[in-house]
């Protein structure tokens, strides 16, 4: 269970420096739109979050599992 923990907390830290990274594309004057020229590089940072999203979420999923079968077992 401990492996799975440490996974999220990384997925979390990568997450994070993806939009800190989808951030740093926009256009500071009108905040929130990214820039025609950065299209491409965003829309492949925002793929990269879903699929970090996905990990993170296999892993959630199987910490629980994991405690719920530690925890039926009464260990």
């Amino acid at each position: 269970m401990s492996c799975h923990q440490h996974a999220v907390t990384d997925f979390d830290l990568q997450i994070e420096m993806t939009e800190l990274e989808i951030n740093m594309l926009t256009d500071r004057a009108v905040p929130g739109e990214v820039l025609p020229y950065n299209q491409d590089k965003y829309d492949d940072l925002e793929s990269k979050k879903l699929k970090l999203f996905s990990g993170k979420r296999f892993h959630q999923n199987a910490m629980n599992a994991y405690w719920y079968y530690l925890a039926k077992c009464g260990k």
